[in-house]
């Protein structure tokens, strides 16, 4: 649920007076939210998904305040985390430093196809990975 809050901003200037009205919305509650988190500098939509393993098109729908091209956000707001997806094999591997998808998925004996199947927030070229972004890893084929 957001609140829409109108603020009125008077300045002077020259000996003029001049009024400005614009609205805010503020998030006052969600029900899909199971953490907040607050936006830092340098974050982008892309890195907090992968922090708390959620897809961007999740994320957005939990905060309709992001704008579809994720070019809005502002140091200091508040965004809803929604539930992470759950990983069917409880097997998770945390994204290091030089980590790439085929070494990750040869690492567990699993396809490149299976952990993207598994991650839908890899994209296709699996050139978004965040280092400390958990991955569900799925069994292995036999």
């Amino acid at each position: 649920m957001f609140a829409l809050v109108t603020f009125a901003a008077w300045a002077m200037a020259l000996g003029s007076i001049s009024y400005t009205s614009f609205n805010v919305h503020a998030q006052t509650s969600n029900a899909t939210c199971t953490t907040n988190y607050t936006v830092q500098q340098g974050d982008i939509c892309q890195t907090i998904a992968s922090q708390f393993n959620v897809t961007i098109a999740d994320l957005e729908s939990a905060n309709p305040s992001i704008n579809s091209g994720c070019t809005n956000l502002a140091i200091g707001e508040v965004l809803c985390i929604p539930a992470a997806a759950a990983c069917s094999s409880n097997v998770t591997y945390v994204v290091k430093d030089g980590d790439v998808c085929i070494d990750i998925a040869n690492m567990f004996n699993i396809t490149f196809a299976a952990l993207e199947a598994a991650n839908p927030e890899i994209d296709a070229n699996c050139d978004n990975l965040s280092i400390g972004e958990r991955l569900c890893i799925p069994a292995a084929s036999s």
